[in-house]
């Protein structure tokens, strides 16, 4: 029977769940309950649960903290969190805590003995495996390779066992591999890929498997020296494993000349692992990793002076707005390599791209309302994004969704260029619109297109853009809102530029306006 202890501060859901639920059916057996964090702790230590069932909101010590404590008691302790629909936020921070499963209350009954039924799988699994472990040879290959990997460990001496390996004097590499997602109650496929793995390399002279958690990998006898002998080894992986129809990602460390090198082989294939979001999809990766850091070259007219305050968000609105698809695509990998730059981490690069694409959707319905049941109808990327390995893939499912919606609101027809881009100033005055920023958007020249406009409407770019500022900043002042609130709405971020510009065209200032309105 697989132990469980309850923890939540109810009296009555902890009841509840030890008597409605059939453990010992399902091969379980509850073993305690406790009312808060540090009673689960005390509890823990003298029960050993293999599955602890908590809250994740008690007094004292919370479910989080709690979780964070049972990972450095036992690591490989399983965990099922309770939460109410208000703490969904809160409970997204348990998933990195590596849980096993996330019940909403008032907790379902099928629900959770599904759950219960696909961990006591997986612990089964884990138990079999330990006991596998505990009754292998101490020094069989693979623990003699960790040698090589780990020649810090107490007792490792990397020469001796290169000696026992066969690898004395010899070059090698390490490849290492990391499945990619498993969902929860899929340990036995892992196991099955291991399996896999372990009888290929079995068979060939090539190589010694290896795990070490959470990598499998390969210690190569002779090292790929090319491409095409790279590839060729992707593929054969890649034959192996997609038989069990899972995802996975391999890096290759660079070539060991001895045995002392082994360990500096595995460290550079798990730091290519580690970056693998930042790298090729399909490949074994391997040198340095891909650099997002180079900027993406602007084309700028050489007398437009460079503008450090361009925001670069607002001109995948206008792009978006204007129907300019290419340029779209180009602003889309500008802002990922802007994001890369600031923080080469996964999670931040994909929080802000889903905030930046809901940011402009709702910029866009604002101004347009007319367009909303448009957008309703494209699926969201935000899925797909979050759940990516690979920034090459991110980048194109951004930029492919900011494309279509980009043609969607303007299948009516694109019509005159100058047209267009009167309708964006009247619609986006309160933005740093500048010409230069508009000529790459409508892929003009910007002096010639500041030429198209003054013939056409009569009025130079500047001219027409603080005009139509002034008439908004007009009706805003006669509805008593202050000069400076007013200077920021309509999109002059100085006041005493805005005063200036109020009473060259009004003729008075904008206070001596506001009190004769």
């Amino acid at each position: 029977m697989i132990k469980v202890l309850i923890v939540d501060d109810e009296p009555k859901l902890r009841e509840g769940m030890r008597t409605l639920i059939p453990w010992e059916e399902e091969g379980y057996t509850v073993v305690g309950t406790a009312a808060n964090g540090f009673e689960a702790l005390d509890k823990f230590h003298s029960l050993t649960p293999g599955l602890v069932i908590a809250d994740i909101r008690m007094p004292g010590m919370d479910g989080l903290e709690l979780i964070s404590e049972l990972r450095k008691e036992n690591p490989q302790c399983h965990v099922l969190i309770l939460s109410g629909y208000a703490d969904f936020e809160y409970a997204k921070r348990a998933i990195s805590y590596h849980i096993d499963g996330y019940l909403l209350k008032p907790v379902d009954e099928e629900e959770l003995i599904s759950y219960l039924r696909e961990l006591r799988e997986t612990i089964l699994i884990e138990e079999r495996m330990n006991e596998w472990q505990a009754a292998e040879p101490a020094r069989n290959n693979e623990a003699l390779v960790r040698e090589l990997l780990q020649p810090k460990e107490a007792g490792a001496d990397p020469r001796k066992a290169a000696a026992e390996l066969g690898l004395e004097g010899c070059s090698c590499e390490v490849i290492l591999l990391e499945l990619k997602r498993l969902n929860k109650g899929e340990d036995i496929r892992e196991e099955q890929v291991k399996g896999l793995l372990e009888q290929h390399w079995q068979q060939e002279n090539r190589g010694l498997f290896f795990t070490l958690p959470p990598y499998m990998g390969i210690l190569l006898k002779e090292p790929l020296t090319n491409e095409p002998e790279r590839n060729a080894f992707w593929q054969e992986l890649q034959g192996i494993i997609a038989k069990e129809g899972v995802e996975f990602q391999a890096a290759t460390g660079c070539v060991a000349e001895g045995p002392e090198e082994v360990c500096r082989s595995f460290t550079t294939a798990r730091e290519r692992l580690d970056d693998a979001f930042f790298g090729q999809k399909n490949t074994l990766l391997c040198g340095e990793p891909d650099d997002w850091n180079e900027p993406v070259s602007e084309r700028r007219d050489p007398e437009e002076e460079p503008d450090p305050e361009r925001d670069v968000e607002v001109q995948l609105l206008l792009a978006v707005e204007a129907g300019s698809g290419e340029v779209v695509k180009g602003l889309v990998g500008q802002i990922v390599r802007g994001l890369v730059h600031t923080r080469r981490e996964e999670t931040y690069i994909k929080d802000n791209l889903i905030r930046i694409v809901s940011s402009t959707i709702a910029r866009l319905e604002a101004a347009n309302p007319d367009i909303r049941a448009i957008i309703a109808g494209q699926p969201s990327p935000m899925g797909e994004v979050y759940s990516s390995g690979y920034l090459h893939d991110v980048e194109q499912l951004v930029s492919a969704y900011m494309e279509q919606i980009s043609k969607l609101i303007n299948s009516g027809g694109r019509g005159d260029e100058i047209k267009r881009i009167t309708d964006l100033i009247q619609r986006r005055y309160n933005e740093n619109l500048k010409l230069g920023s508009l000529s790459e958007i409508f892929n003009y020249n910007s002096a010639y297109l500041g030429k198209m406009f003054k013939n056409q409407v009569g009025e130079h770019f500047n001219t027409y853009l603080d005009k139509v500022r002034i008439e908004n900043a007009k009706q805003l002042l006669t509805q008593g809102m202050k000069v400076y609130e007013v200077a920021e709405r309509v999109g002059y971020m100085n006041s005493d530029y805005f005063n200036a510009k109020f009473r060259k065209y009004v003729g008075v200032s904008p206070t001596a306006f506001r009190k004769e309105n």
